[in-house]
């Protein structure tokens, strides 16, 4: 029986794809061939029913297993390895893979797995409200903090939102400082690791939960995990933006938010983070002068293709009744709304950062800065905003 569905074959190796199409081909005429490097090129335009996805030679196959379920949420994706490792195989399932396969012993099964993925298919069709509760892994949120002005307070935004997350809520947060040469979110949650970052380039290939965690430093009161930059700049220019790409891709399956600070320069690492991130969080102050540069910063966007539509969320600090731009001013010069605005709060906020103490302790705080109460707002708007009903 010739089979309507739409089948991908996702492998960089010519000849197992040609094995894998000798084997089924003739029962699913529909079938195309990509690497995984055309994927994201691809991907939307094929809209295929079924993946076959096959892990790549340095490991990494299983980190487009979340962007599939994000681009094509419909499709039903099979992972083909012929590595049997139990932590890699834990992976495929939390990604949200159909079934796994080991090739070659297991070559045989695949006509018997693709009928169970096409009446599978047909359930999740037919109940999708129901199925979608159950494809939901593997959902992890990128929310990148990006500026195009330093100054402006986006670390001190990105921390307290990450914290605020942490403690509002039963969610998983992984909150990253991509400020290689300086850093700073250590300082600002008072933590002290001296690993970071690049301690994850020696197993950047085979990156895993466990990987991540013997480098993180968890915040005590909010729980979150924090990666921090390694503050050198000779260090830093050992990173590339595949190691933070593939950071990414992973860390998408064990946490449900990573938030990312980045620095105000484009580099292709700040353009890797860009282009893989869920929210664009743009800070800024509310003059004249990050009007224009957010102006250019958008212009530079549709230079190199970044595409904001949809993603990118202005955030205002530091307003105040002296304030001469408000939200709804600087809407009128923008299409991206202003989901937040942070009250001017210098004092309190600087009393705490000298004496090393935190902004955030508790969920039930009294007496919180004017500030933190705004981040509360956001962060109650992003959570409600993703449908998480994880709040405790």
């Amino acid at each position: 029986m010739r089979n309507k569905e739409k089948l991908l074959i996702v492998s960089e190796d010519p000849s197992q794809a040609e094995d894998i199409v000798e084997q089924i081909g003739s029962l699913y005429p529909q079938h195309h061939h990509i690497e995984p490097d055309e994927v994201r090129k691809e991907i939307v335009r094929l809209q295929p029913d079924i993946v076959l996805l096959c892990e790549r030679k340095d490991g990494s196959g299983v980190q487009l297993l979340p962007y599939l379920s994000k681009e094509v949420p419909d499709a039903i994706t099979i992972y083909l390895t012929n590595r049997r490792d139990p932590v890699r195989t834990r992976d495929v399932n939390r990604a949200g893979a159909f079934d796994i396969l080991f090739l070659p012993d297991e070559i045989n099964a695949l006509e018997d797995v693709l009928n169970r993925a096409v009446k599978a298919l047909q359930t999740k069709l037919d109940s999708r409200d129901e199925v979608e509760v159950n494809f939901a892994w593997a959902q992890g949120k990128v929310i990148a903090f990006y500026s195009g002005k330093g100054g402006c307070g986006q670390s001190l935004v990105a921390s307290t939102l990450a914290q605020t997350i942490g403690l509002d809520s039963s969610s998983s947060v992984l909150l990253v400082d991509l400020n290689m040469q300086y850093g700073g979110i250590e300082t600002i949650l008072n933590v002290d690791n001296p690993r970071n970052l690049y301690d994850l380039v020696p197993v950047i290939n085979e990156l895993n939960d466990n990987h991540i965690r013997s480098v993180t430093s968890v915040e005590e009161y909010s729980q979150i995990e924090v990666l921090s930059s390694p503050v050198d700049a000779e260090t830093a220019e050992n990173i590339t933006e595949e190691h933070v790409e593939r950071l990414i891709r992973t860390a998408r399956l064990y946490y449900d938010y990573i938030l990312i600070d980045l620095p105000t320069e484009m580099t292709p690492m700040t353009y890797t983070v860009l282009e893989e991130a869920d929210h664009i969080s743009y800070v800024m102050v509310p003059d004249m002068l990050s009007l224009r540069v957010l102006s250019n910063v958008l212009d530079l966007f549709s230079k190199l293709n970044i595409d904001p539509t949809d993603r990118l969320h202005l955030l205002l600090n530091r307003v105040s009744r002296d304030t001469e731009l408000m939200p709804k001013d600087v809407n009128r010069h923008f299409s991206f709304p202003v989901v937040a605005s942070f009250r001017e709060d210098y004092k309190r906020i600087q009393q705490l950062l000298n004496k090393g103490k935190l902004i955030r302790k508790s969920r039930r705080e009294r007496a919180l800065p004017n500030f933190a109460r705004d981040v509360q707002k956001l962060a109650s708007w992003l959570l409600s905003r993703q449908g998480n009903n994880q709040s405790a």
